[in-house]
Parts: structure tokens; sequence; C-alpha cells
């Protein structure tokens, strides 16, 4: 396999190309094989093996095989490695407009609160604090998909009823005090909290 220059243009070319970029970059210890990367990122597998190809080929990612199956993994060495990692932290892993859209689907969201990953913080307790009533599971959990294949990262988020969050809330549970007592964004906030 040839190896090319690595250019912005090789890197940036396509929107199946970032979700890759910020997948391993988020988690850059990982081997992934084609399979398992599509379906984390909800993306046809052709689509992806043809776009890790590529960046193999920049040498953003190392491709070896293992038990027989090629797998991918991000070269820490790659020319561009720690700029990368830099701008992926600082930009917005979601889009909020987006996101926002999605949130409204799911039909009674009367708080949706952000932190961790998407306010660039290693240390909070959750990333998305989700609070609604009729909200369905199999709704829930095709927007955590899709949330989860936009971010390129395992999404940990919490689901509450609001007759929960406001016993934990008057209780000054801790995780929900933590959460909102530290750096966060509402991006829905019918509780006026």
């Amino acid at each position: 396999m040839k190896n090319v220059e690595p250019t912005l243009d090789a890197l940036f070319d396509s929107p199946i190309r970032v979700r890759l970029l910020k997948l391993f970059l988020f988690n850059p210890d990982r081997n992934f094989e084609n399979i398992t990367a599509a379906k984390i990122l909800n993306i046809a597998p052709r689509s992806v093996k043809k776009h890790l190809e590529k960046l193999s080929k920049t040498r953003f990612i190392i491709s070896k095989k293992i038990s027989g199956k090629y797998v991918f993994k991000t070269n820490k060495g790659f020319v561009f490695y720690e700029k990368l990692k830099e701008l992926v932290s600082e930009a917005s892993p979601a889009s909020r407009e987006k996101m926002l859209k999605r949130l409204k689907s799911l039909n009674g969201i009367k708080l949706a609160v952000l932190a961790g990953i998407f306010l660039n913080l290693d240390n909070s307790h959750a990333d998305l604090l989700l609070v609604g009533d009729k909200i369905t599971a199999s709704k829930f959990d095709r927007f955590l998909k899709e949330l989860e294949a936009e971010v390129g990262k395992e999404i940990n988020c919490a689901l509450m009823t609001t007759k929960e969050f406001y016993y934990r809330y008057n209780m000054y549970d801790r995780f929900v005090r933590d959460l909102l007592d530290f750096k966060h964004e509402k991006l829905i906030n019918k509780l006026r909290i």
C-alpha cells in the first residue's frame, strides 16, 4: 500500500472521515475492526472500510493483522496527531442544533443538561442529563446511538423522570448537584432550574 502525503484534504474530505477521526482521536489506545467502527459510527461497513484504507495511507492510523483480522489503531506518531487532538477537543463534538432537534423528537424532554465531553471536561459524572416523561426506550436508544455515532465516543447519559429529578434535586443528591454546580450547559430548561 502506497503512503500518501498527509494533507488536510486527505483528512477532512468527507463527513465519514471526520467521524472516523473523532473515533480514533477519542479512543487512541483502542484497536478497531472495520465492522466495529462501522457499528459505532452507524455507517455502512463498505464506506468505513474505504475511508479506513485512505486514513491508513496518510499514516493517521496503523493497520495490522491480529488473529486473521485487520484492525486499525491511532498512530500517535502521526505528524498532525497533537494538533488534531487539540482541534477535536476544542471543537464541539456534536452540533447543538442537531442535538436539539433530536431531543425534541423524543417528546417530553423537560431538561437537557450538557457536561463532560460536550464541554471538553474530563472529570464530569455524566456527559448528558435528560429529564422527561413519556420517553420510549426505543426512541431514547436511537437518539443515543445517533449521538454517539456523531461524537465518536460512548456517551455517559443519565435519564430521569421529572418526579425522580425533583426528588434527587431537593434531597441534594450529589450526582445532580455536582452536575448543576459545575460547568454545564442547558439545551432545554422547561423546569427553570
